[in-house]
């Protein structure tokens, strides 16, 4: 037991030198950045994968859906202040949220489609269809 709290100690001691970004992006904590395209669907694929994981756990679909979008939310007004690159103005919640949702339950169908009630899936679909351009 005595040897097991004497290496949790040292690994945590000397983390930052074997993880100097890590203790480098404490310091740098307040420097907001836009978030690239390659940030965004990092957290979309997060999100996906925390509400396939939710709705495995028979937790239901809004409780899932809230729980996946809270982390992606966190990232992206914690450490890119709301911004992406080539937005020019700061992204609402409110179109975050409409735009964060739509995303998680396309990749929901594409993950785990078993997971999207029929309800949902029409709902989806209905707002997809909406989306297209109109052919003339």
């Amino acid at each position: 037991m005595l040897i097991r709290s004497l290496i949790a100690s040292s690994l945590v001691f000397f983390a930052p030198f074997f993880a100097p970004q890590v203790a480098d992006a404490q310091q740098k904590k307040n420097q907001i950045i836009p978030a690239t395209n390659a940030d965004v669907a990092t957290y979309r694929m997060m999100s996906a994968v925390t509400f396939c994981e939710a709705r495995a756990r028979e937790i239901d679909f809004d409780k899932s859906v809230a729980i996946a979008l809270a982390g992606q939310h966190n990232a992206f007004y914690t450490k890119h202040g709301g911004k992406a690159v080539g937005v020019d103005k700061k992204i609402t919640e409110r179109q975050f949220f409409n735009s964060a949702g739509f995303s998680l339950v396309a990749a929901a169908l594409n993950f785990c489609p078993k997971s999207v009630p029929e309800k949902q899936k029409q709902e989806f679909e209905k707002a997809a269809a909406s989306l297209k351009p109109s052919k003339k």
